[in-house]
C-alpha cells in the first residue's frame, strides 16, 4: 500500500521529454519562479491587510489625541455618553441617565459631536418613585 508522500515523490512513469541538448534552452520556472510569488504574496498581504489597519490605527491615534471634556461618544458595546473626566488610560463618561462610568480607552468607536453644546442635557427619568 503506497503512503500519500511517497506517491507524490514518485511519480508515475509516463512520457518524459528527453533533455534537451541545446544550451540555450531554459527551464521555466524554478527558483526564480518561487521567488517571484513570494514577493506577489507579501505585496498582496501588505497593501490588503497590514497598511489599512496602519491606517484605522493612525485615525483612533488622532481621535484620542483629540478628546476633551464635553464630546459625545459611543462605545463599542454601544453606550452613548458625554466625557466629564479624562484620565491616562481612562476616561469618566456620563450616560442619558446621570449614571457615570470608567471606560478604557480603547472601548470608544466614535466621536458623535466635539462639544457643541456645553449645557447638560441629563434629564431626570420620571418614573422612578422616590
Amino acid at each position: 500500500m503506497f503512503s500519500v508522500l511517497s506517491f507524490i515523490a514518485y511519480a508515475p512513469a509516463g512520457d518524459v521529454a528527453a533533455p534537451s541538448t541545446d544550451p540555450g534552452a531554459a527551464t521555466s520556472g524554478g527558483f526564480s519562479g518561487i521567488i517571484i510569488w513570494l514577493v506577489l504574496m507579501v505585496a498582496f498581504f501588505y497593501f490588503l491587510i497590514i497598511m489599512p489597519q496602519r491606517k484605522r490605527d493612525k485615525q483612533f491615534k488622532q481621535m484620542m489625541e483629540k478628546l476633551k471634556v464635553g464630546d459625545r461618544i459611543v462605545t463599542a458595546g454601544g453606550i452613548i455618553g458625554k466625557i466629564t473626566m479624562i484620565k491616562p488610560d481612562s476616561l469618566r463618561i456620563r450616560t442619558g441617565t446621570g449614571t457615570e462610568l470608567d471606560v478604557t480607552r480603547k472601548a470608544i468607536a466614535v466621536v458623535v459631536n466635539k462639544g457643541e453644546n456645553d449645557k447638560e442635557e441629563v434629564e431626570p427619568d420620571v418614573n422612578v418613585k422616590q
